[in-house]
């Protein structure tokens, strides 16, 4: 596959007595970076990140997240790909990081180790790569992932957006499609929490519902929760979710919100394509490790048992551990925590296999 653009940016001392270089470049329409110790340990990363807004190039100046580098540190080679598209880029994202590992493979030599590691989108990608090429990857890390399949993770969202849009009518618009206009800007978020303070019953309702975040973070979620729909819904080409079908339960007075709440039925080619991109299958041949916060209001720790569930009926379970640790956001995980789980990950390639629970 012919290389774009390519440059060894520079050359930088990451650690006392170790040098390492940094390339980035394009590569089939997407970009790269390649962070690459010396001496190299024979052991590959390539790390899967969550989605972008927009597409984007990699930066030499701008340092590798904390716990990247201190695997760099340790003598592990990392790769990253932007995605030859933004948003909800699953299809693209798989080919795009084979790619440039393949292209690793030919420039620096075969790794005797490679491990997957991704965050939030890039933690069902791990699950991909693993589930996909187990002949390649040693082990995964999926860190605050979306490992569930993508149209049950996306159908709470979508029926969260009609709930709200049910106790505070023409807030948001359009939901069927979303506007391509629709702006999650600071503005709309202000509008959201004064909305939700005015009514403290719907508020406390929608709580109950969905109840994983902080009344500080709803209306970061909602809003960028419609961002994503509208994404799904442009990519998809046709709306992917329905709530036709669904009895909601759980709110403070559950007849009237079903009586109440707009019903929409999913466009079945659309529908096809999200579960496409991607079902796990549960095949997992190679050991995968999931840390996720508790207080996680994007992808609910809890949902990490639907790959659980997949996994045993596909006669995987043992391949499976969850973690969780005791903190609120998405993607909260301090870099001392993802360092260590690495750490379980490694030694579970030899033998030992974590205990799932609380994270230390």
């Amino acid at each position: 596959m012919r290389v774009l653009l390519f440059a060894v940016l520079l050359s930088l001392m990451s650690a006392p007595g170790r040098a390492a270089t940094i390339e980035t470049g394009m590569l089939a329409g997407a970009g790269y970076r390649i962070d690459m110790p010396k001496p190299w340990n024979r052991g590959l990363i390539v790390f899967f990140h969550g989605t972008w807004d927009r597409m984007g190039r990699f930066s030499d100046s701008e340092p590798l997240p904390g716990f990247l580098r201190t695997l760099e540190d340790r003598g592990y080679a990392v790769i990253q790909s932007t995605y030859a598209e933004p948003g909800w880029a699953v299809e693209q994202a798989i080919d795009d990081s084979e790619r440039l590992r393949q292209r690793f493979v030919k420039t620096h030599g075969k790794a005797q180790q490679t491990f997957a590691i991704g965050m939030s989108m890039g933690g069902l990608l791990t699950v991909q790569a693993l589930e996909s090429r187990p002949s390649v990857y040693a082990g995964g890390l999926s860190l605050c992932g979306a490992i569930t399949p993508a149209d049950a993770l996306f159908a709470r969202d979508f029926a969260l957006r009609a709930a709200f849009d049910f106790y505070f009518p023409d807030l948001l618009g359009a939901l069927v499609p979303v506007p391509a206009s629709f702006n999650p800007s600071d503005e709309l978020k202000a509008r959201i929490e004064q909305a939700m303070k005015k009514n403290q019953r719907a508020a406390e309702s929608i709580h109950h519902l969905f109840g994983v975040w902080s009344e500080a973070s709803f209306a970061d979620v909602i809003a960028s929760s419609t961002s994503d729909l509208r994404e799904l819904q442009q990519r998809a080409k046709g709306n992917p979710f329905g709530n036709a079908n669904l009895v909601y339960t759980g709110s403070l007075d559950d007849a009237a919100l079903n009586r109440g709440v707009a019903r929409y039925e999913a466009d079945a080619k659309a529908a096809a394509y999200l579960s496409s991109w991607y079902t796990p299958t549960g095949k997992l041949e190679r050991p995968l490790l999931a840390v996720h916060t508790t207080g996680d209001p994007l992808v609910p720790a809890s949902s990490a048992f639907d790959y659980a569930l997949i996994a045993r009926r596909a006669g995987h379970e043992d391949h499976f551990v969850q973690q969780f640790v005791d903190a609120e956001g998405h993607c909260t995980i301090s870099d001392d925590l993802v360092v260590r789980a690495f750490d379980d990950l490694l030694a579970w390639t030899r033998g030992k296999r974590p205990a799932p629970g609380l994270r230390h």
